[in-house]
């Protein structure tokens, strides 16, 4: 594996190398992948990022595509100088974890979801097409209280912070921490307007439809205020952080 070093924020450390002349990044327009793009952003010295987000269930929550382009025009804005690519993906509706659940084995015989599988595939042709010497993504830990609707594999232990995967190395910064950490450091960095142009809550006109209405691609209108169910795990997760926060 490629030698790398270390950086330090807030007690949390995360892996980086100077020789590293192009990283990617997952950001699906949430706090917690928002919050990682801008610390590699603000911490990455000569680095071109590369920013890979998918267009997910977008005839019922059209407005995911939106919140991640506001969130890397927004990080585009403050760092002029530096050099970013972004690249989209598309998941069909169908085969998303909520709509089939893990059934379909991968290429290394683990038994995954078909946007699971398009995630990795993509993420592993990007990295390759652009010669990316290493892959962050934003994934975190379960709030330390329970919440219905917590997803197992983000229990502690599921992932180291670094390791090698897809012939390249992959970086998971947040693994060993939670959403209050997350929600701190915009606090901290005074960059509360882009936990603005982030979105956590999942709900939509299917589950909520009492909240929701008609809303869907039908009838969005890109920049709309969309309004958060304040019911599912994501909604629960981001109030338990900011409680936290505030206490």
């Amino acid at each position: 594996m490629q030698d790398y070093n270390y950086i330090t924020i807030d007690n949390l450390q995360f892996p980086i190398s100077q020789n590293w002349k192009k990283i990617g990044i997952s950001v699906s327009g949430g706090a917690d992948s928002a919050l990682l793009l801008y610390l590699l952003t603000k911490n990455c010295i000569d680095c071109e990022i590369h920013v890979i987000s998918q267009i997910r269930c977008w005839k019922t929550r059209p407005w995911q595509e939106h919140n991640s382009l506001e969130v890397f025009n927004w990080i585009k804005s403050k760092f002029p100088e530096k050099k970013f690519k972004r690249h989209t993906g598309f998941i069909p509706p169908e085969l998303e974890w909520g709509e089939k659940g893990p059934t379909i084995k991968d290429e290394y015989g683990k038994i995954k979801s078909g946007d699971q599988i398009i995630l990795r595939s993509h993420n592993e042709y990007i990295c390759y097409k652009e010669k990316i010497d290493a892959w962050y993504a934003a994934v975190t830990r379960n709030p330390d209280v329970p919440i219905s609707g917590g997803v197992p594999d983000r229990d502690e232990g599921y992932l180291p912070v670094v390791f090698e995967h897809m012939n390249k190395i992959v970086c998971h910064p947040f693994i060993n921490t939670r959403k209050d950490w997350i929600i701190k450091q915009y606090y901290n960095n005074n960059i509360l307007e882009l936990l603005e142009c982030t979105r956590s809550c999942e709900g939509d006109k299917i589950h909520y439809p009492e909240i929701f209405g008609d809303l869907d691609y039908k009838t969005y209108i890109p920049g709309q205020t969309v309004p958060e169910c304040g019911e599912c795990f994501w909604c629960k997760e981001k109030e338990w952080a900011l409680n936290r926060v505030k206490e």
